[in-house]
């Protein structure tokens, strides 16, 4: 005689409580995904993190450097002869009538002025400003800047002493310090548009200052820099015992282009970027803003994210189907690679593909995790369920 237990009385021999325990988490865990913004925002540490890797593999990288901008860099060993800060303003002066003698069609100082110096140096950097013939944006701190009263004081005299269009340089930090989306201006600042938007709209761009993630440059295949970059110290004439002939080589490519002025310092105004995951790097502050500058005068590069609402109903609708997909396939061993391994690499890549295609983010680790939460969850519910029946048979 056999007296091994029927399938459905070894069902509803023991309560299965890990398969409810299993069930219920996802369940949770499912809510949870559709409302992160205010129960879970430490999974958007987790979406950052794996947009910033996807944004390090698969940003824009053209074939040499941008072809309309230029990086001229101060660094300390421009320095060597000078005072760390403030920047010599007689030696900016100098780096502005250079830059303009090689013919740039505009010149952007990220720099603040936030107290005098050397009389007759600032008003050399206010005559090479203001006398300078290619167009010239100047950069400020706006009401979010750190800085005490006199500050914003000298910054303000200063800045509308010289008469040139000023743009806000403040950068987004998000929680982890890692700078990814556009800051929008300051309501009733006294300097209401960006410095990158300043620069686009000297050379006749339409632009306008929104909240939305930079598009980011790689650097080309070739080793060069994704923005040409030349020292200070190379193009102008005396510093460091610079010809004038080696000035005007080294000077020569910046002829028409958008030339940013900016430092490259260790320890000074560098940021992480999602760039950061990749290189392990952080990016000075004009490198950053020469994105931001790139990103506007190309629209068609732009990157855009879901609304809130959209992303939501976009992560529930995963959820549902892999709850489908769980509970349908429950006892194929099957699911194990479609509804996990093959999943992922299916969604991956289709969050690839709307990233490259479309210029848009997708949520990937929601997505991912609202996948695997409803498959497991699906697979659960109906051991569960399958459990339930078995032990109303016995009991009839």
């Amino acid at each position: 005689m056999n007296t091994k237990p029927t399938s459905a009385a070894a069902s509803g021999s023991l309560f299965p409580l890990f398969r409810l325990m299993v069930g219920a988490a996802c369940l949770a865990g499912l809510i949870g995904l559709l409302f992160v913004p205010q129960f879970l925002p430490w999974v958007l540490r987790f979406e950052h993190t794996t947009a910033d890797w996807r944004t390090a593999l698969l940003s824009d990288r053209l074939a040499g450097p941008h072809p309309r901008i230029s990086v001229v860099s101060i660094s300390p060993a421009t320095l060597r002869d000078y005072a760390n800060s403030p920047i010599d303003r007689g030696l900016l002066a100098r780096t502005i009538k250079a830059i303009d003698d090689a013919g740039a069609e505009a010149i952007g100082l990220d720099v603040y002025f936030l107290k005098a110096t050397d009389p007759a140096k600032d008003q050399a950097l206010v005559d090479a400003l203001k006398g300078a013939k290619a167009k010239v944006v100047l950069g400020a701190w706006d009401e979010r800047g750190q800085m005490e009263p006199f500050q914003k004081q000298f910054q303000k005299q200063f800045v509308d002493k010289i008469g040139r269009p000023v743009g806000y340089l403040n950068l987004r930090h998000q929680r982890d310090d890692v700078v990814r989306y556009r800051a929008s201006p300051h309501p009733g600042s006294d300097y209401p548009l960006s410095f990158a938007r300043r620069l686009a709209e000297s050379v006749g761009r339409d632009a306008q200052d929104s909240e939305r993630p930079i598009a980011w440059l790689l650097p080309p295949d070739n080793g060069s820099f994704a923005y040409h970059t030349v020292q200070a110290q190379d193009i102008v004439p005396g510093e460091h015992s610079t010809t004038p002939e080696s000035a005007a080589r080294a000077s020569a490519p910046l002829k028409g282009k958008i030339v940013l002025i900016g430092g490259d310092f260790p320890e000074r105004d560098k940021h992480r970027t999602p760039l950061s995951s990749w290189t392990s790097e952080s990016m000075a502050g004009v490198l950053i803003h020469a994105n931001m500058l790139a990103d506007l005068l190309e629209p068609k590069r732009s990157i855009a994210e879901l609304p809130p609402s959209v992303a939501r109903n976009l992560v529930g609708v995963i959820a549902v189907v892999s709850c489908l997909i769980g509970w349908l396939m429950w006892q194929s061993s099957i699911v194990q690679y479609i509804g996990y391994t093959a999943a992922t690499v299916v969604l991956v890549a289709v969050d690839a593909f709307v990233y490259k295609e479309f210029r848009l983010l997708l949520p990937i680790t929601l997505i991912l995790a609202a996948w695997f939460l409803g498959v497991t969850g699906g697979r659960a519910a109906r051991f569960f369920f399958h459990w339930f029946l078995g032990k109303d048979r016995i009991a009839a």
